[in-house]
């Protein structure tokens, strides 16, 4: 049950991008605009997401995400997956120029009970910033999120949840065309267990305009439990994902 619940636990906050009238820039995680995006992976999970972004006052601008991901495997409880997810980020500009945009985050997770045999609510509080580097083409994004929440699976009751996560974005753009790679790797400690994923994307615009977009990327995911403790080991997990998006 542990595992089942830690791997429903991914909290990337990167779906982040331009709310003004100059071309979005998917490389840039504080920026802010709104998008639709669709992907699918090898294992034929879907998954869609809309955001909606707008400015209170200038350099205070805000991002509103729904999204839902739909597993077309069973999992290995014979369910498949169906998770929803609403998110809201707060960006405000610093006039600092080593750190020019930081921001919050509220973020909640359910997973569907009646679909996967695994229960959750899960409730994730963070913060976000822009750093810059001596390579002005490279950017970081720190981001430390506090966890907490409850799960229960068919037939075991029920378990709070609580803890940490950590995120190290790092995002290089290159080419006249807007090309960019992002690095993240993430490190998820609960009272359930831990787990460490390490993302690498590649994107570009595919329209003369840079509304349409095309991502493609490999995680590699490690969860262990108190199943690893009693020597049963520990999921790991590689999979590539192929990302459509449009910016308007």
């Amino acid at each position: 049950m542990k595992k089942s619940i830690l791997a429903v636990l991914l909290l990337p906050f990167s779906a982040i991008s331009n709310a003004a009238d100059t071309p979005p820039d998917p490389s840039d995680l504080t920026q802010v605009n709104s998008f639709v995006y669709g992907t699918v992976d090898n294992d034929g999970t879907l998954k869609g997401i809309a955001g909606l972004a707008g400015q209170y006052t200038e350099g205070n601008s805000f991002l509103g995400l729904i999204e839902h991901s739909s597993a077309t495997k069973a999992n290995t409880i014979g369910k498949k997956d169906q998770n929803t997810r609403l998110r809201y980020f707060q960006v405000l500009d610093t006039g600092i120029d080593s750190l020019p945009q930081a921001g919050f985050s509220i973020d909640y997770m359910k997973g569907w009970k009646k679909t996967n045999g695994v229960g959750s609510d899960i409730v994730a509080l963070g913060t976000i910033a822009k750093v810059t580097t001596l390579w002005e083409s490279f950017t970081i994004f720190p981001n430390v999120a506090y966890v907490t929440g409850k799960a229960e699976a068919n037939g075991l009751g029920s378990l709070s949840i609580k803890g940490y996560q950590t995120n190290l974005f790092g995002s290089l753009s290159f080419g006249e065309a807007g090309q960019y790679m992002v690095f993240q790797p993430q490190w998820m400690d609960t009272n359930v267990g831990s787990k460490f994923e390490m993302r690498t994307a590649y994107g570009q615009p595919v329209s003369s305009d840079a509304k349409w977009w095309v991502e493609v990327a490999h995680s590699y995911t490690r969860i262990a439990g108190d199943s690893e403790l009693k020597g049963l080991g520990t999921s790991n997990d590689n999979k590539f994902t192929l990302g459509v998006s449009y910016y308007f």
